[in-house]
């Protein structure tokens, strides 16, 4: 029966220094080489050299080292040093990966910046340099995720505690990111060897529907989902679906309950807000095809993204040969709408919270009906005075009219708590997917 190692225990050329404690599969350890080189070195509980994919499992591994060496990831991933088995009070399976450090987590810089926070009860994010922090972060991610996708490797198992970052000024983002624990990811082209006979690697509250799913396979969309997560902490402050029981957890993902997010500062240009908190909440579709892929956020993300082309497919052109339909009445006038924040409110009761320029379309609009596909993906634009009055503008070459009140807008117009916006045509009363605009 193998044994744990102790600090001291040397075997093949490495001595222990540190022991980090046991995990689900593996016992992890601080160990120096025979030339000084500081590794990680993972000792394995499963699979054991007695298991029937035990063979294939250190196949399987080495091919996912290799592609990992071999591509863009290769940056952005821990590399693998070292393979072997060795008789440690019985025969076990040892990894040993370059060891990071100079750096932190992702979770251990979120609860540094809280506790940094706590005397004054602000959100971390509401401080200009910690909103360009989280910027890069999400941007440097979405480059590390986008390269191992490209390497064909899911990581399987993403959360803030395996993504470490190192501060590094000598680069232009500033950051060097390291993706960790990835002896259990996947080749999105290959089963993994231990299919069929135990689970999924996945963590509470990052789980993917397909994680959930009986016989659910992880694949890059799955990647994209708990990107999805990250993204809204990093960027909204919140984990929309945080739960202690995972039962309600599961049934928020299937659910899709998550609104769009309200980010938390505004997106360097040309980066737009409305289509960055679009993409995030489609990330969390639980139909792996609807989410968008890790490029195409990434891409999102530093606004490099076609209109339409990363947040909602190929463009449907909407046809105004519709039945006609009654426009919605015009509220009895009120005071200019003076607020920090509004809300859309859809006729399902479905609400939309905007705090910043926000550039509306067919892609926000989505989420609250089908009639979202006669809205272009540039509609409008609902933007916050310096005055804190409320107003909105139409986009110029849009299908369909942007209308308020069921009048075509020709220019931005000063909103109203009632105010209802849609699009259509006034001069044939046809008015799709009224919203109506609220003070929070």
């Amino acid at each position: 029966m193998a044994k744990k190692l102790k600090v001291g225990d040397a075997l093949r050329g490495y001595r222990v220094t540190k022991v980090f404690g046991p995990g689900a599969m593996a016992i992890s350890y601080a160990a120096e080489s025979a030339d000084g080189r500081r590794v990680f070195l993972k000792q394995y509980k499963s699979p054991a050299p007695t298991v029937v994919w035990y063979g294939a499992f250190v196949d399987y591994q080495q091919e996912l080292a290799a592609r990992v060496r071999g591509g863009k990831a290769a940056g952005y991933a821990v590399r693998l040093v070292d393979a072997f088995e060795e008789t440690w009070g019985g025969r076990t399976y040892f990894q040993a990966y370059e060891f990071v450090e100079h750096g932190g987590d992702l979770q251990q810089l979120f609860d540094e910046e809280r506790a940094a926070h706590e005397r004054d009860g602000r959100s971390p994010l509401l401080e200009p340099e910690t909103w360009a922090r989280h910027v890069t972060w999400a941007k440097v991610l979405m480059a590390a995720i986008a390269a191992l996708h490209e390497s064909r490797v899911v990581h399987a198992d993403l959360k803030p505690p395996n993504v470490y970052l190192i501060r590094d000024p000598s680069i232009g983002a500033g950051y060097q990111l390291k993706l960790i624990d990835m002896d259990f990811s996947v080749l999105a082209d290959r089963r993994a060897p231990w299919h069929g006979h135990q689970g999924y690697v996945g963590s509470d509250n990052y789980r993917s529907p397909e994680h959930m799913t009986r016989g659910g396979v992880p694949g890059t969309a799955s990647d994209v989902f708990t990107c999805g997560l990250l993204l809204y902490e990093l960027l909204a402050g919140v984990h929309p679906y945080w739960r202690d029981d995972q039962a309600e957890y599961a049934a928020l993902v299937r659910a899709h309950a998550a609104t769009p997010p309200v980010l938390a500062g505004v997106m360097p240009s040309p980066a737009d807000n409305a289509a960055v908190s679009a993409a995030l909440h489609r990330c969390l579709s639980p139909d792996p095809a609807a989410r968008p892929t890790a490029a195409e956020l990434r891409a999102v993300l530093s606004g490099r993204a076609a209109a339409g082309a990363a947040v909602g497919g190929p463009r449907v052109e909407p046809s105004t040969a519709t039945p006609k339909e009654s426009a919605p009445r015009s509220p009895q006038p009120g005071a200019p709408l003076v607020s920090d924040r509004v809300q859309l409110v859809g006729a399902g009761g479905r609400a939309l919270p905007i705090g910043v320029r926000t550039e509306l379309g067919k892609h926000l609009a989505r989420q609250f009906g089908d009639d979202a596909e006669f809205w272009d993906p540039r509609q409008m634009v609902l933007e916050r005075l310096a005055d804190g009055r409320w107003q909105v503008a139409p986009l110029p070459g849009t299908t369909n009219e942007t209308l308020l009140n069921g009048e075509a807008l020709a220019a931005p117009r000063a909103l109203r708590d009632g105010d209802v916006l849609a699009v259509g045509r006034q001069a044939k009363g046809i008015a799709k997917l009224p919203l109506t605009v609220r003070a929070l």
